[in-house]
Formats: C-alpha cells, structure tokens, sequence
C-alpha cells in the first residue's frame, strides 16, 4: 500500500534539490527551506496557511498564497 501511494505521488510530484541557501524569513529559518525548493523547481506559487511565509507574499516570481486563493485560479470544468 505504502509503494502504491509513493508510486501515485510520483506522477505529480517533483522532487526538488535546492542550489541556493536562502536567508529571507528571519522569524522563521526552516521556513527559508521551503523558498529554496520553491525556486529550485520553478514553481510560481506556494500554497500555505503558514505566517511567515504568507507575509512575505511573494519572492522572485513565486507567490505565496492560501488555498483558498489558489481554488479560485483553478478554471472550473
């Protein structure tokens, strides 16, 4: 069951290796991780309920948004 679902997450998932070492969120290092992803795989949102990252709002091309908001970018069939 375990190989099923890692099997299912790799068909939509990346795995990203991170070139930089960010300092950007200073209440919170671990979150700079996050942003180092993010950028290292090219992303253009984070989706989040995090603070930190919430505040920041936006990095380089990537925004950072709730779910909610990223719903809405979603077209509707």
């Amino acid at each position: 069951m375990l190989d099923e679902a890692r099997e299912n997450l790799l068909d939509f998932t990346l795995l990203a290796k991170p070139t930089r070492t960010l300092s950007i969120i200073a209440e919170d290092p671990d979150d700079d991780r996050v942003m180092e992803c993010a950028v290292a795989s090219g992303s253009h949102y984070i989706v989040s309920g995090d603070k930190h990252l919430l505040r920041l709002a936006h990095y380089e091309n990537i925004q950072v948004i709730k779910v909610a908001e990223f719903l809405t970018l979603i077209p509707k069939p």
